[in-house]
């Protein structure tokens, strides 16, 4: 079942450049959204199960980990393959 939502941008450029993203993939901007929460979701879910299964002792330094942004949401494979790639174009 569906379920409508109303959404504001104030910026009217970035309305543009929504409608042409998802023209140019050939989505809706619905399921953009849709697929955008659903993957926040689901990062939610993992983050608390993760937690869950740590001691105590490693539970409480989460939060005062920090790594750089561009590393969240990504798995092991892409940030070795993002590593290799960099050496690979410092070395060749």
């Amino acid at each position: 079942m569906a379920y409508k939502l109303t959404v504001s941008i104030r910026d009217a450029n970035m309305v543009a450049r929504i409608k042409e993203y998802a023209l140019e993939r050939g989505v809706s901007i619905s399921s953009m959204i849709d697929n955008y929460f659903m993957n926040i979701v689901k990062t939610m879910d993992i983050d608390h199960n993760r937690h869950s299964d740590l001691p105590k002792e490693l539970d409480e330094l989460i939060g005062s980990l920090h790594t750089k942004n561009s590393y969240i949401g990504k798995g092991y494979k892409e940030l070795r393959n993002e590593m290799y790639e960099d050496r690979a174009e410092k070395y060749l």
